[in-house]
């Protein structure tokens, strides 16, 4: 049997290994040093571990604030990222770091204790080192393993002059997209699976029925509608004292975002996302807002960055939903349902069948109830995006319907 010293050290060439492979691909970002505590205890016991960690953010209009803000975020989410734990707390964690000189905070869960080691001021970015001691993330729930499908159409500009400056007039169906590029990236279990191809202005007459019509035409539990109020540029042109200088712009956006469960129609999620930076070009440039070029500009790099959030948000949010569909047709014996490969569905997992109903109180108030088919249905054939089940005990399907729910727990 090993010995506690030489268990430590193989643990700690597996974990540098590990580290070396994952530096290789996030080097521009940051780098990691991983050291396991001394006591290691029982068998069983979660493990804590400190991480280091650099970030780093330019310095943009002179807001070294903002910019040592941004690098310290930068620096902990890798460390948490890298360390397996969950991001829904970056924010908070961040802000806390920042509000007094000692740059030391303590907190319960994942993150057992955190310090801002350094800081390292250049011309024009600077570089924010943490050291973090963290605990990996326990599995939640069986629901995390499940895909996520969520539809949306292009997010609503409520200004569409904010558009004029670049000619940037397809702006929200490239900040759409690259919403889907960003989820597909960061979020093994979400997929922005749907977009319609048109922009939806979404008033709160009707919207729970538009709500279910779009998952429906998409076959996608989750629904996620945005708009976004403010596209403006401002710009501020240097004094008659120095003429010599050119003028600076800041280009602003704000995006208003709602999820839903297109089940039900349930609102799961509603959320802000404001930012602001440095727009690099003149009154008379026209701008590609799908370019390498627009999404490398501090500006472009501001929204992927807001998208980023977004995508955690809404992991976070839907990880643990049940996954749900509807019955697509009856036959016999079997029920064909819209659940499939796709969304991790396999011969033999069990699925339960229910119905909804619509019922309004004394004083006007519409509640949803929910009816129970008894037993659990197996899954007999999964395809990709649909499957056919039987009941699990007696075969018989009785007063099931299509357009009845099936969920997945």
């Amino acid at each position: 049997m090993l010995g506690i010293q030489t268990f430590a050290k193989l643990l700690l060439v597996s974990i540098s290994s590990v580290k070396r492979r994952y530096l290789a691909r996030y080097a521009n970002a940051a780098f990691f040093m991983a050291l396991f505590c001394l006591a290691i205890g029982s068998t069983g016991q979660s493990y804590a571990a400190w991480y280091e960690a650099k970030g780093q953010a330019v310095i943009v209009n002179g807001n070294k604030e903002k910019a040592r803000r941004d690098a310290t975020e930068e620096a902990l989410k890798q460390a948490l990222l890298f360390a397996g734990a969950s991001i829904n707390s970056v924010q908070q964690l961040t802000n806390g770091l920042l509000e007094r000189e000692d740059i030391t905070i303590s907190s319960s869960g994942e993150v057992d204790h955190l310090e801002l080691t350094d800081e390292i001021w250049h011309s024009d970015y600077v570089t924010v080192s943490v050291r973090a001691d963290i605990f990996p993330a326990a599995k939640q729930c069986t629901a995390v393993e499940y895909d996520k499908n969520i539809a949306t159409s292009y997010f609503m500009v409520e200004n569409r002059n904010h558009l004029v400056e670049g000619k940037i007039p397809n702006f929200s169906e490239a900040v759409t997209r690259k919403l889907a590029t960003e989820m597909s990236a960061q979020a093994q279990n979400l997929n922005l699976a749907y977009i319609a191809p048109h922009t939806t202005r979404w008033g709160v007459n009707g919207l729970e029925e538009n709500v279910r019509a779009l998952s429906r035409q998409s076959n996608a539990q989750f629904v996620l509608i945005g708009s976004i109020s403010d596209v403006s540029v401002e710009r501020q042109r240097p004094s008659s004292f120095a003429f010599w200088k050119e003028e600076k712009a800041t280009r602003y956006f704000s995006l208003s975002i709602k999820v839903f469960d297109g089940i039900n129609s349930g609102l799961l999620l509603q959320q802000d996302y404001v930012t602001e930076a440095a727009w690099p070009f003149d009154r008379f440039t026209d701008v590609d807002e799908f370019s390498s070029t627009f999404w490398r500009t501090e500006y472009g790099k501001a929204i992927k960055k807001q998208m980023q959030q977004l995508t955690a948000d809404i992991n976070e949010t839907i990880a643990c939903q049940p996954m749900t569909g509807r019955v697509l047709n009856v036959a016999g014996s079997h029920i064909s349902v819209s659940l499939g490969r796709d969304n991790g569905i396999k011969n033999g997992d069990e699925l339960f069948v229910y119905q909804t109903s619509e019922i309004i109180d004394r004083h006007g108030k519409a509640y949803l109830q929910y009816h129970i088919y008894p037993g659990a249905f197996v899954v007999e054939n999964a395809y990709g995006n649909t499957a056919r089940l039987i009941h699990k005990d007696s075969g018989i399907v009785a007063n099931i319907q299509e357009s009845d729910f099936v969920i997945k727990r």
